[in-house]
């Protein structure tokens, strides 16, 4: 059966609480009747106008988890590993073995990608004293994490980790993704929700939409300033 495209980020958002409805209906009903014991983080930036779907559908808020990738020094559109906001590594090690970096280049990297956090922190006008942000607000609560799709879903296991810190009711929810990466996520979290599963070798998230691009910064910005579901913790 052929998946007909996304018309837009925001509508798989919307697609994606239909689908929670259709395949998880207890779960679904509580979400509409306890919508306070939920919360979302959207990894920008295309995961922001999915949450905008996603939350206008369930009336949840959602924050930003920024993950930056801990770039190859010699090839910067690569990477080895992830950083969250609060400072959460997650290495690729059979990755990070091949390179054989020097413990001088691969901390140069980290850090590196540390001050690209505090720069996306200073951006979005966030607090740098998230972790007791992140007590206060989402301990124990039920977490969804949002993307616009995963593809190796590196970035994505980063920010599972960060969360599990704090809950471990954790739930992803996603447009699109190959199946060998669900299958990795169905073992680090509670559930898995993605209309679009592909079993393909070559996987490109943008292949899910009618009209994709790389969403700016800046739109990404005026999104948040003007949601009524964004919610800075």
């Amino acid at each position: 059966m052929k998946f007909e495209k996304y018309e837009s980020r925001f509508k798989a958002g919307q697609i994606l609480s239909k689908l929670i409805k259709e395949t998880d209906l207890e779960l679904y009903n509580d979400i509409s009747k306890n919508n306070e014991k939920y919360f979302c983080f959207a990894i920008p930036n295309g995961g922001v106008p999915v949450s905008e779907g996603f939350c206008s559908a369930f009336n949840i808020k959602y924050d930003l988890l920024i993950v930056r990738k801990i770039k190859i020094p010699w090839n910067t559109e690569a990477g080895f590993g992830s950083v969250t906001t609060d400072g959460t590594i997650l290495i690729n090690e059979p990755l990070l073995k091949q390179l054989t970096l020097s413990e001088q280049e691969l901390n140069n990297s980290i850090n590196l990608t540390k001050n690209e956090i505090r720069d996306r922190l200073e951006f979005y006008k966030k607090s740098k004293n998230l972790e007791d942000l992140y007590n206060q607000n989402i301990r124990n609560k039920n977490i969804f994490i949002i993307d616009d799709g995963l593809a190796s879903g590196f970035t994505m296991l980063a920010a599972v980790k960060m969360i599990k810190k704090y809950t471990e009711n954790i739930f992803i929810a996603v447009p699109t993704a190959p199946s060998r990466t669900v299958e990795v996520f169905k073992k680090q979290v509670n559930k898995i929700f993605c209309p679009n599963i592909r079993n393909v070798l070559q996987f490109a998230v943008a292949d899910a939409y009618k009209n994709w691009y790389d969403l700016p910064d800046s739109e990404v910005k005026k999104i948040v300033e003007s949601s009524k579901y964004y919610k800075s913790v």
